[in-house]
């Protein structure tokens, strides 16, 4: 006699079971709701979804844009760190200008934010990859040299579990030399170089008014910016300056970088959520916080929290002048640092300390890791052909 079938699992268990699936590993939500037509009802309904990105609560990282330089022009490149990653690689197609060069300058609550850069008019491009929506920005007229960009979500109390798709602001700061411009900004000397910004509320379409302040550093590269609180923050001058432009008043200051900033620095959120960087030093990586002495935040101290020892976890030759550690990308969302050591590419987290590696190093351009949950709810809502960035400019 044939044993009996096993009892059938009760929907709240199944559910618990789906729960746990884990999120950096989207295939296993679509592959589960393939089993049958009651794991695809539950795997598409919309208060359990909510549910399991509430219960994981971070959205995990899929991969990370960086760019490559081609002949003269860039080209934004996604780099998956996950198996099956839903993310398109960025199809440019611009009619009228095939040599269109491109680059990825922010990647933040799902969106990316990338530059067009050899046209008659200079444009921003907001992507989100997951829905596909696409939205094309002029930049602010007011005089600039050089320039750094930050995109973020709008709503107010949103928790970034899914916000793309929704409203997003876009900060633009400017920095020029006011002996070379006509200098009409407020409390800037004829001399200094000058810092503005202006903030692109998506809701309103305009760019508000700026703010200026004299800041004595340029724009060397584009590393990636840093939201904590309220506040965005911007790298100048290798590192040697940091910018702040605070969301609630559009107040611009500058703040000291760390004293060990040099070979490279990037942002990493600080243990109580504010201002914090991360350097390295031989075979070390220091992490800071910032204490601010002042309500603008511009005066105040850099306080080191802890060391890791990468040489410990990563393998390199000791002794070696050929190994150097580059400092790439910071992923706010999960506490992740990108670092490039020699061909490989490795991640630190902040946390626990726990090094891995995550593939073969191509491209020296800073990296802007790209997060979000993706679940089959997203599969159905964004087909194929809708989420390639494939944008079109006359």
């Amino acid at each position: 006699m044939a044993p009996p079938p096993p009892p059938e699992l009760m929907d709240d268990l199944i559910g618990e079971i789906l729960l746990r699936l884990p999120p950096e590993d989207p295939a296993c939500l679509v592959r589960a709701s393939l089993v049958c037509k009651l794991w695809r009802r539950l795997l598409s309904d919309g208060a359990f979804l909510c549910q399991y990105r509430a219960f994981h609560r971070t959205p995990p990282v899929l991969g990370f844009f960086h760019n490559q330089y081609r002949k003269g022009t860039s080209v934004p490149q996604y780099v998956p760190t996950i198996q099956a990653s839903p993310v398109p690689q960025p199809a440019i197609a611009v009619t009228g200008s095939p040599t269109t060069s491109y680059r990825t300058i922010d990647c933040r609550h799902g969106r990316v934010l990338f530059e067009g850069k050899d046209q008659p008019s200079q444009t921003l491009i907001v992507w989100d990859p997951i829905t596909g929506n696409q939205k094309l920005i002029y930049p602010p007229v007011h005089p600039y040299t050089k320039f750094l960009a930050a995109v973020l979500c709008a709503a107010d109390g949103c928790d970034h579990l899914r916000c793309s798709g929704g409203a997003f602001l876009v900060v633009f700061v400017g920095i020029y030399d006011a002996e070379e411009e006509d200098n009409d900004d407020e409390g800037v000397e004829d001399g200094d170089p000058v810092g503005w910004a202006s903030l692109y509320p998506s809701e309103i379409g305009v760019w508000s008014a700026s703010t200026s302040i004299s800041v004595d550093s340029f724009i060397d590269l584009v590393l990636p910016s840093l939201l904590t609180r309220d506040s965005i923050y911007f790298i100048l001058e290798n590192g040697e300056k940091i910018l702040k432009y605070s969301l609630v008043g559009g107040v611009l200051s500058v703040v000291n970088a760390p004293p060990q900033h040099e070979p490279n620095m990037i942002f990493a959120t600080a243990q109580d959520g504010d201002l914090g960087a991360a350097t390295v030093e031989g075979y070390s990586l220091h992490l800071w916080s910032w204490r601010a002495t002042d309500p603008v935040g511009g005066f105040g101290e850099w306080v080191r929290w802890r060391v890791i020892e990468l040489d410990v976890m990563i393998p390199i030759s000791i002794g070696d002048p050929s190994t150097t550690f580059d400092l790439a990308g910071f992923a706010e969302s999960t506490g992740l640092i990108f670092i490039r050591a020699n061909d490989d590419i490795f991640t630190v987290e902040l946390k626990s300390g726990h090094i891995t590696k995550k593939g073969k190093r191509t491209s020296d351009s800073p990296i802007f890791p790209f997060t979000s949950f993706y679940t089959p709810e997203d599969c159905m809502d964004a087909p194929q052909t809708q989420r390639h960035f494939c944008l079109y400019l006359p």
